[in-house]
């Protein structure tokens, strides 16, 4: 484990202000879930050490503290149910650039999408594309592992993070960074990499301050399109033979594979665009495929032979996006769909109503017939306003189940539970991206066995001895 210690600082008073204004407060007590929280407090420091003076203050009066970033999750990770919130929000800005190893140190609280804009405009790419990457922070990707449409090609933010600055409760301040060398024998494999136990933390081992990542050149070019199909099966076989032709490596190369049903592209129809969505469709296929300047015609001419031969495929309805606006219009619109379905969730709220949203994802080949027992499930559940898009060339699609009422709300959750339980039983998961929080807590018995569950949080103690952080996430308080 490579670590850059900074003195301990002893737990006297922290150094940032504790605000318990009732009004500061309310902000943070909802995210993008349909949670609440409770906070006692706030601390919003701006530099690591005032980070670690906090959490070594509150760890010797045992206050919980609960890190959040731009509070965009969907689990509630950064809600405090008491205790202290702590926020990244003040810690910004891009800290290096080394362009020659294209490498990047960034403050924990920068909008990823501001950072990607500024490493852009050096001629170089961070990957990971959570859909949220407008609203949430770069620490919170770390935290929850996030990833989003591109995935498909370049895989999730753990595999991009070089080292993370973390605080920790006993008052240090320490860099974690992934080992350098090309073969390592000594002890636990799973445990030569310490970035690994960061991702996916969601705040319960430390809070990440500042994060080092891995950067790409630039694409020079890329297309988008939208596709379109009879139903939701055959666009699945659509994306199939897009995998297929990629793993052989002829054809079509895709960075992103994403399914919309025919409710999603209800919503999109009715956003204020020049995209047609054609009656005749029941589904559609979003993807994005990386080439050289000039050469988009043989690219479209490979996903137009693919759609040729597609089952069910509405060629002629396709939709190509070559230009940075058009293609930006394609993700504004798939965009919509969540935003659209959160807003008429939290309609239902007053009533015990939600929007419930699943995260599980199953090998590819397993796909198509679970989701056809998903629909299954939720059609005999009488749950009627589902919909279904997402990452469907990972095996990982949302559910997004609309519930007016609290007795819908529990069917609902009754399948959404025989789904993960049933995923995992495929060789799946039952998060893929947005994290445990604590909506999944009771989900994990189905990912992890007894012993793997034991093993983390034996880990969490050593990182968190007086157990302040993070209460809530990823396990179900005691």
């Amino acid at each position: 484990m490579v670590m850059d210690p900074i003195p301990p600082v002893q737990p006297a008073a922290p150094s940032t202000t504790v605000i318990t204004d009732p009004e500061v407060l309310a902000a943070y007590r909802e995210d993008a879930s349909s949670l609440m929280g409770a906070p006692d407090g706030l601390v919003r420091p701006t530099d690591p050490q005032e980070v670690a003076a906090a959490l070594a203050h509150a760890s010797g009066r045992g206050i919980p503290v609960t890190t959040c970033g731009l509070r965009s999750s969907t689990t509630g990770a950064g809600l405090a149910p008491r205790g202290w919130t702590l926020s990244t929000e003040r810690m910004v800005g891009l800290v290096d650039l080394d362009r020659r190893n294209r490498t990047a140190i960034v403050q924990a609280g920068t909008v990823l999408r501001d950072f990607k804009d500024a490493v852009e405009a050096e001629g170089l790419f961070y990957p990971p594309d959570p859909t949220s990457e407008r609203e949430c922070a770069v620490g919170g990707t770390v935290a929850c592992d996030a990833s989003g449409a591109r995935t498909y090609r370049y895989g999730a933010t753990h595999r991009w993070v070089r080292g993370v600055e973390v605080a920790l409760t006993d008052g240090t301040v320490t860099w974690m960074r992934r080992p350098r060398i090309d073969k390592d024998a000594a002890g636990y494999a799973a445990l030569r990499d310490p970035v690994q136990l960061f991702c996916g933390s969601e705040g319960t081992l430390g809070v990440v301050t500042k994060v080092e990542v891995d950067l790409l050149p630039l694409p020079e070019a890329y297309l988008a399109g939208l596709a379109f199909f009879g139903d939701v099966q055959q666009a699945l076989a659509f994306v199939g033979a897009a995998r297929e032709q990629d793993r052989r490596g002829g054809g079509v190369r895709p960075r992103c594979l994403e399914l919309l049903d025919g409710l999603a592209l209800q919503i999109m129809g009715a956003q204020d665009s020049g995209v047609v969505m054609p009656a005749a469709a029941g589904a559609a296929v979003f993807f994005e495929e990386e080439h050289a300047h000039g050469a988009e015609g043989p690219v479209m001419e490979a996903w137009w032979t693919l759609l040729s031969m597609a089952s069910g495929a509405l060629p002629d309805d396709t939709v190509i996006a070559s230009n940075r606006a058009e293609q930006e219009e394609l993700r504004r619109l798939r965009h919509a769909v969540p935003a659209t379905l959160n807003d008429e969730g939290r309609a239902f709220h007053a009533a015990g109503g939600r929007k419930i949203s699943t995260d599980w994802a199953v090998p590819f080949a397993q796909l198509a017939p679970f989701m056809a027992d998903c629909d299954r499930w939720l059609l005999e559940a009488g749950i009627g306003r589902v919909a279904r898009y997402g990452h469907v060339g990972n095996g990982h699609p949302h559910y997004n189940l609309i519930v007016q009422d609290a007795a819908e709300a529990a069917r609902a959750a009754a399948v959404v539970e025989r789904m993960c339980q049933q995923a995992c039983r495929l060789g799946g998961t039952v998060t893929a991206e947005h994290g445990v929080g604590k909506v999944k807590t009771g989900y994990l018995k189905y990912r992890f066995s007894p012993l793997q569950l034991a093993t983390m949080k034996a880990v969490k103690r050593v990182f968190d001895p007086t157990g302040i952080l993070a209460p809530g996430n990823i396990w179900a308080e005691e």
